[in-house]
């Protein structure tokens, strides 16, 4: 519950008596009767109203929400959102990539899956894979990972601690460094409840040349590791109420294909893993630097996911590639010679298909058929699938407010920049 918030939306619909009864009511709710708290209240309101005079420092509101928009949805909402940050920030569209490369320095951050709060041991196991998934995927060699946990007001401490135990975990496993890490609240005193939110990062030295997307081309073998899931099919588990399944995903084979490939890095032109909206949202990122079309076979697709999960998604009628699977998928022209290392290494590995010059969209099977990803991500939980896979706005609108929202925001990095140039404030 955020108290801040709460006040910020009553602001213009109540008076102020009305709006400390309110407030009061939530503080009670989750604090209980004490002394302290109409005095909290005052000063909520009073922090709330004091902070009206500094709105050349806040956020012009452009009426498209976080949600209406797909934003970390993994879709094409979530795409169109990547774009313009990078737009904002003048980064090379050839650096849509898994992670971030400096000279022979990769570097990487995954957020907490949204919905893991509750399970914060599986939060931290599945945060720290995946960060270390996408450096490793570059062809980096993992020297430390950072963390950052925020904790609502009311989090017990024991949330803390399981989440540090799955960052460790995955850690020790791979012998990688936890370096550095920062433990806050989430909103200070304002945010009652016991969500947590933050994520994990990870640093890793290159040896070579990486496996950059740029690096995909027409000719090349597609080949994809066993997927076994993440923070989503625990997600999509535990909210569907399947039991077996979340403990499927505590396992590291993605990262054990990433250290097997290094033996024949020298066969390997590309990797990337089958996470951001499945191999359809992967597909859609890839054709952003490059010209080319991605033809899979789907049935072989299909048998490299845990069967357990894959029966579970089954049932659930999930789409299995619009999903993410914590595969890894690798761009060769000796796929024979790759499998068979991985295969050395104890990682089930096939190839799913191969590199085409572009065929009218980024992903098709081998009879031709587009597989378009959808607004969002597969819905997998309970929620999801009420909410479904669209927005109330069309693209075209999404695309419009984003615009709005990208140059208010240039406007505000503009002039602050032109005074650090000049020294003025």
């Amino acid at each position: 519950m955020d108290l801040e918030g709460y006040a910020r939306r009553l602001w213009n619909h109540l008076d102020e008596s009305q709006m400390r009864e309110e407030l009061l009511r939530w503080l009670e709710f989750y604090k209980g009767k004490r002394e302290l708290n109409q005095d909290f209240v005052d000063a909520v309101i009073r922090e709330v109203k004091n902070s009206e005079n500094f709105k050349e420092f806040s956020f012009t509101r452009v009426g498209l929400t976080a949600g209406d928009s797909g934003l970390g949805s993994r879709g094409l909402g979530d795409n169109l959102i990547h774009l313009k940050l990078f737009e904002l920030s003048k980064r090379n569209l050839e650096t849509f990539d898994d992670a971030g490369i400096v000279q022979d320095i990769v570097v990487s951050v995954d957020g907490i899956h949204s919905r893991l709060s509750y399970f914060p041991f599986l939060a931290g196991f599945h945060a720290t894979k995946a960060t270390l998934r996408d450096i490793m995927v570059k062809g980096a060699i993992p020297l430390g990972i950072l963390v950052d946990i925020h904790l609502s007001d009311d989090s017990d401490v024991s949330m803390l601690f399981d989440f540090e135990a799955g960052v460790s975990t995955v850690a020790d496993a791979l012998n990688v460094p936890i370096l550095a890490g920062s433990t806050l609240r989430i909103g200070g005193d304002m945010v009652l409840g016991e969500r947590i939110s933050g994520g994990v990062a990870s640093v890793g030295r290159l040896q070579g040349e990486p496996f950059t997307r740029k690096r995909i081309s027409e000719g090349q073998h597609i080949v994809m590791t066993e997927g076994h899931g993440g923070g989503t099919i625990s997600s999509m588990a535990i909210f569907h109420g399947i039991e077996g399944v979340a403990e499927e995903t505590l396992r590291v084979k993605d990262l054990e294909a990433c250290l097997a490939v290094r033996r024949v890095r020298n066969l390997v032109s590309s990797m990337t893993d089958v996470t951001n909206g499945g191999i359809r949202g992967d597909a859609l990122e890839i054709s952003e630097v490059t010209n080319v079309s991605l033809v899979i076979d789907e049935d072989e697709f299909l048998s490299l996911i845990n069967p357990r999960i894959r029966k579970a998604m089954n049932e659930l009628g999930i789409d299995p590639f619009g999903l993410s699977l914590d595969s890894i998928l690798i761009f060769t022209n000796n796929p024979d010679e790759v499998i068979r290392t991985l295969r050395d290494n104890h990682v089930q590995a096939k190839t799913i298909g191969e590199v085409t010059r572009r065929r009218g969209y980024p992903i098709v099977t081998r009879d031709g058929r587009e597989m378009r990803p959808a607004f969002r991500e597969s819905p997998y939980t309970p929620i999801k699938a009420v909410i479904g896979n669209y927005s109330p706005m069309d693209l075209d609108e999404i695309k419009k407010r984003l615009e709005r929202a990208y140059l208010n925001s240039l406007s505000k990095k503009e002039k602050v920049l032109k005074n650090l140039k000049t020294g003025s404030l």
